[in-house]
């Protein structure tokens, strides 16, 4: 074919395929046949769609050499539709298209590509991006291989590919299209394929396809869209050829004017409204106590996440919620939407509302604050720079706890700057602390950081003594969980801490530590499993079970245990005696996700020294999530279990403690004591403080945000957006019998996922919609029987109640100038069983024979 012939329709190829017999510049006509598709991403029937079909009429004005300018004729555009049936046939709607006169455009060709094209900016803008889409497939270059290219989709990463001389085509990636925003979650797929016929261009077929959000998650989207131009076999008759460029174009339209080819964005692509109404005041207060859930059995619970998703989208109206008149839960509800949201004018409200600056401050309305601020997806920098600010400003020293733990967080989550500067901050304060309490709230602040060069600042806490060295310990947990490894410089100062003189939970951290980070090259582990031989049984006994853990994931700690030395495979040395345990069960699995409880209990003397639990998600892309951390220490228990008080390494007696660390997300909230002496827990002991469920954490997440807006083929713009939110409740009750010397506790966790997703593709002559929403609501309970009559016997079992997944997806179109409607719905519920989790071998042994109650 001649070069010639295809610059006019598809730009010039190489000279390999230079066989033709069609004349320069000949006029050619093509049947078009642009649709738009909207589905869920799981489906491949029931979508919604439409067609525009017409004729387009490429007539050459001029040409010279590799250049040539086309005349563009769009004639009788008509929108098609199909109706509520699924399998209905195409049927022509009245729309803007009957309106306008014939489509005439023009376009510059060099080299086969567009270097301009001549639009009439009166027209819609939809309609002219129709238009760039049409010049977008005829453009074509002589190359192989990868190359830059500018279309209606934006600039592109394009591959060529030849399958024979009459087919071909080009593949699109990485496109992106300046003023259409973000591009979030969208995975995008976008091809032309070519097919010739004695040197003519026959037909050409463009196709894209944009898959938005997580399928596997129930939310998930997916807008196609595909352009098809065919050869009709009559040609038009063949216009008078200008004598140059500049004449050709001096002879334009004069409502024609130069525009780029790249998709221009409409004004709609700009609106921030969902498309659902707008909650009424009284709804928007509703839904404030719904989130804020603080009754014992309320919190965690679609409800809640539901509402919390609802204050989320109504951020701006949330501050008219914050007045005297309003009752705690309303204001617990929108303080924590405040704080979720996370904006500059979202901290400034409720900082303002809540007087923190001064001595007055509400202090429970402001804990709940910082922890919702702690858990925002996208915080402004000024949010977190202000609570650091407000950490050091504050008299009450739990207040100016949560504020530092809360601005650290939302630091890690901020721009970078802002977490540097935040990581100065706190090793400024730490170095300037006089006591081991400061030190203990500012390491915490850096484990919420999750920053890699804090490692070496953490591991020198690490080996001193002290709540101190706990903290220090749990940041470098938070870092390694966060980031899935430590830096390699941390494991020998890890080794020296687990085998060390210290108190027994922070070697038990420290070797855990070690384990965890050393699991993908463990080379240095039988060196350590030797050492330990001289180590206390419980802290052996928490290697060999957590070695064992990872063996079931990894294949490298697999390997490890089968070639360890004869002295180590042994069942003396790989079950010692002891209280102390380690499991990871599994308690969910589906769509590459999986959900775990991983409980490790440190214990000396058969007593709890340090005992932590928490759920942990893992992605399909192998990252984990530490969902929600429950950690409880206790001190100087012995005397009052009928034995001897225990030292913390050994030395003097301990003075009776106890207190309750939480974490959600991987930040973790500020620590609260459950009592300080005999006496002080004497006094609840006998007076049943506690024994009824109470309400220990309440927490809202947001999860992974989406939004994206883009260019499709055909003239409609594609806007996406998914919020997902996680509401967790944590209620425990426990009783103690001096008189039977037993105790019994009761731990329920309660959890629900809401996620929501929208996507539409809207144009002048209709829209099409989609929406999506999953939800699911799992629940754990865990009950723990304690005998001390005789001895220590400890029973806890495990269970997991039964649940839905549910998911709906709602399709709708809204067409042409009468506003066809059509409306698809498809709602699927996946019931998941309830378990109970097996916890070994001994704590059976031990539940059946205190005959616990399972009830």
């Amino acid at each position: 074919m001649r070069a010639a012939a295809l610059l006019l329709l598809l730009g010039a190829l190489r000279a390999a395929r230079a066989t033709s017999a069609v004349p320069p510049g000949a006029p050619a006509a093509y049947a078009v046949d642009a649709t738009t598709l909207l589905n869920a991403a799981e489906r491949r029937d029931r979508e919604v769609s439409h067609k525009v079909l017409a004729t387009l009429r490429v007539l050459p004005a001029w040409a010279a050499g590799r250049e040539l300018l086309l005349r563009l004729e769009l004639a009788a555009p008509r929108l098609h539709a199909r109706g509520k049936h699924a399998n209905a046939e195409y049927r022509p709607v009245e729309s803007l298209w009957d309106s306008l006169p014939l489509g005439v455009f023009y376009a510059h060709f060099e080299r086969g590509l567009v270097r301009a094209a001549y639009l009439d900016p009166a027209e819609p803008l939809d309609v002219q991006n129709f238009k760039r889409s049409l010049l977008s497939v005829l453009q074509f270059q002589e190359v192989e291989g990868l190359v830059n290219e500018t279309d209606v989709s934006g600039e592109c990463e394009v591959q060529y590919e030849t399958f024979s001389e009459d087919s071909f085509r080009k593949i699109k990636r990485g496109c992106v299209c300046a003023g259409w925003g973000a591009a979030d979650e969208v995975r995008s797929r976008r091809a032309v394929r070519y097919s010739l016929a004695e040197g003519e261009l026959r037909e050409l077929y463009a196709d894209e396809l944009h898959e938005l959000g997580e399928a596997a998650a129930g939310a998930g989207l997916k807008a196609r869209a595909f352009l098809r131009l065919t050869r009709e076999q009559h040609a038009p008759a063949a216009p008078a050829r200008a004598a140059s460029l500049a004449a050709a174009l001096a002879a334009l339209p004069a409502a024609l004017r130069a525009s780029p080819l790249a998709a221009q964005p409409p004004d709609h692509l700009a609106d921030d409204e969902d498309q659902v109404a707008a909650p009424t005041d009284e709804e928007l207060s509703a839904a404030a106590r719904d989130a804020a859930g603080g009754a014992p059995g309320l919190g965690g619970s679609l409800r809640a996440a539901r509402a919390a998703l609802l204050l989320l989208a109504a951020r701006a109206r949330l501050p008219a919620l914050l007045h005297d008149g309003a009752d705690a839960e309303q204001l617990a509800g929108a303080l924590a939407a405040l704080g979720l949201a996370g904006g500059a004018a979202d901290h400034r409200a409720a900082v303002a509302f809540l007087r923190l600056r001064q001595r007055d401050a509400p202090r429970a309305l402001a804990h709940a604050y910082f922890a919702a601020l702690a858990q925002a997806e996208r915080p402004h920098d000024a949010a977190a720079e202000d609570a650091l600010r407000l950490a050091d400003e504050l008299a009450d020293d739990e207040l100016r706890e949560s504020a530092l733990l809360a601005g650290a967080a939302a630091a890690a989550r901020a721009s970078p700057a802002a977490a540097a500067a935040a990581h100065r901050l706190l090793a400024r304060s730490l170095a300037a602390c006089a006591h081991d309490e400061c030190r203990r709230v500012c390491l915490a602040a850096l484990g919420n950081l999750r920053r890699a060069e804090a490692a070496e600042l953490l591991l020198r806490h690490a080996a001193g003594g002290g709540a101190a060295a706990g903290a220090a310990l749990d940041a470098l947990d938070a870092l390694l969980t966060a980031r899935g490894a430590l830096p390699a410089a941390c494991l020998a100062p890890l080794e020296r801490a687990a085998l060390g003189a210290g108190a027994l939970e922070a070697r038990a951290a420290a070797l855990d530590l070690l384990l965890r980070a050393a699991a993908p090259a463990p080379f240095g582990l039988p060196r350590v499993l030797l050492a330990l031989r001289g180590a206390p049984a419980e802290l052996r006994r928490l290697a060999w079970q957590r070695l064992r853990a990872l063996a079931a994931e990894g294949e490298p700690v697999r390997l490890l245990l089968r070639l360890l030395p004869a002295e180590l495979r042994g069942w003396d040395a790989q079950a010692p005696g002891g209280t102390s345990s380690l499991l990871v069960r599994e308690l969910a699995r589906g769509a590459g996700w999986r959900a775990a409880l991983e409980s490790r209990q440190v214990a000396s003397g058969a007593l709890l020294r340090r005992g932590r639990v928490r759920l942990l998600v893992l992605s399909p892309a192998n990252r984990t999530d530490d969902t929600v951390t429950v950690e409880l220490w206790t001190r100087g228990l012995g005397a009052l279990a009928g034995g001897a008080a225990e030292g913390d390494a050994g030395g003097e007696a301990e003075e009776a403690g106890a207190g309750l660390a939480l974490g959600v997300g991987g930040a973790r909230l500020r620590e609260l004591p459950l009592f300080r002496g005999q006496a002080e827990l004497l006094g609840h002991v006998w007076t049943g403080t506690g024994s009824e469920p109470t309400p220990v954490l309440r927490a809202l997440r947001p999860l992974a945000g989406a939004r994206a807006a883009l260019p499709l083929l055909g003239g409609a713009a594609l806007r996406y957006r998914r919020a997902a939110l996680l509401a967790a409740a944590l209620d425990a009750d426990a009783t103690v019998s001096l008189w039977a010397r037993t105790a019994r506790a009761r731990l329920a966790l309660r959890v629900a996922l809401a996620a929501r997703a929208e996507a539409s593709a809207r144009a002048a002559w209709g829209a099409l919609a989609a929406h999506a929403a999953a939800e699911l609501e799992p629940r754990v309970r865990v009950d723990a029987d304690l005998d001390f009559y005789d001895g220590v016997a400890l029973c806890v079992r495990a269970h997991t109640a039964a649940h839905d997944h549910a998911r709906n997806v709602t399709l709708t179109s809204r067409l042409g100038a009468p506003g066809r409607r059509v409306r698809r719905s498809r709602a699927t519920r996946l019931p998941l069983a309830g378990r109970t989790l097996a916890l070994g071998a001994p704590n059976d042994a031990t539940c059946r024979a205190m005959g616990a109650r399972g009830d």
